[in-house]
């Protein structure tokens, strides 16, 4: 049983940057109109008469998966390609950072999320948040169906398998007082957790139920999200350098990808067999359980009303802020640097 669990857990992860991981280079590319090139700035004739198509090259957080969609359904319809971009989607792993890619050049834009964009500002990487594909993070720890759990108060006493340095975990542990859980290091399998009796697990809201599911395990989820940790998710971003050579194919890139999510939204049975030529280890049923379960982080009141992918300067301090409760952040930082919400479309 855990053999299969492990394998659909490690092909879709979800939502997450490999965080400290050397660069690498990607296992598979996926290209828009026939692109071999590299990255934006030199345009590729569209063909006779057409305009010249503007390079961009985007490499996600973690392999292809529904859970960035909307990139890949920009993708697919060619909306990318009819605001001017030749797009190159590479996808990420546990050998790819898209931080270390995007900040070194390698690649244009990336995905990742917020609290980790103002780490790296701090640490010197100047990058820009552009869109947040999820208003709120689709993370959450998973127990078993038959514990007795109505919030994160419960947690007192009970084991936790969790990855080190989680920020969202230190930010609930200091919310909630939790000064005597039982920390365990989570490797990425969830077998100790189906044998620990009342413990949780790190996950996805997107991912583990559903694999687990598939193998008759019950659970329920406390979403990290309910803890009050405003972090803002799945966040297309680049670099200060970039956005002030390029801002017209960022504005072209980030308003494709509105587009992409708005459809990703309704048509996600027909662009996930899409996706899924290039991660042939995550099936299509895994992918429509996804696009369900993500709907509500992406399309809320506030994106309604103005805008998938809509980010404002209160969050983004929020943020900030709680990062400099638990230590996550050593000093406090212009929040009107680390994003740039000027490009995106508001809600029609």
């Amino acid at each position: 049983m855990t053999v299969g669990i492990a394998v659909l857990l490690l092909v879709a992860a979800g939502c997450s940057a490999a965080k400290n991981e050397p660069a690498s280079g990607a296992d598979a590319i996926t290209e828009q109109a026939g692109d071999n090139g590299s990255n934006a700035g030199s345009g590729e004739a569209a063909g006779d008469g057409a305009k010249e198509l503007q390079k961009a090259h985007l490499v996600e957080g973690w392999y292809a998966k529904g859970e960035d969609g909307g990139y890949f359904a920009a993708l697919q319809q060619n909306y990318y390609k009819d605001a001017g971009i030749a797009m190159k989607i590479q996808p990420g792993g546990p050998q790819v950072s898209g931080l270390q890619l995007v900040a070194s050049g390698q690649a244009d834009f990336g995905i990742s999320y917020a609290d980790d964009i103002l780490r790296a500002r701090e640490q010197g990487i100047p990058v820009v948040g552009l869109l947040a594909g999820f208003q709120y993070t689709p993370q959450v720890l998973i127990y078993h169906a038959e514990d007795k759990i109505g919030g994160f108060e419960d947690l007192r006493g009970r084991s936790v398998f969790i990855q080190p340095g989680v920020l969202y975990w230190e930010y609930i542990k200091h919310k909630y007082k939790l000064t005597d859980v039982n920390e365990m290091n989570y490797n990425g399998q969830l077998v100790n957790f189906l044998k620990t009796k009342g413990a949780l697990n790190q996950g996805y809201i997107t991912n583990e139920p559903y694999a687990l599911g598939e193998q008759g395990v019950k659970v329920n989820v406390l979403k990290i999200a309910d803890s009050g940790y405003a972090n803002y998710c799945d966040v297309l971003f680049t670099t200060e350098d970039y956005l002030k050579k390029h801002p017209d194919i960022v504005k072209a890139v980030v308003q494709a990808s509105q587009k992409g999510w708005a459809y990703y939204l309704d048509h996600y049975k027909t662009v996930n067999p899409f996706i899924q030529t290039y991660n042939k280890d995550m099936a299509v049923e895994a992918m429509d359980y996804e696009a369900e379960q993500e709907k509500p982080f992406i399309l809320n009141d506030e994106t309604k009303t103005s805008g998938i992918g809509y980010m404002t300067a209160d969050r983004w301090s929020l943020i900030q802020d709680q990062l400099l409760e638990i230590g996550g952040l050593k000093a406090k930082q212009d929040v009107s640097k680390a994003f740039d919400a000027s490009f995106l479309e508001a809600a029609q």
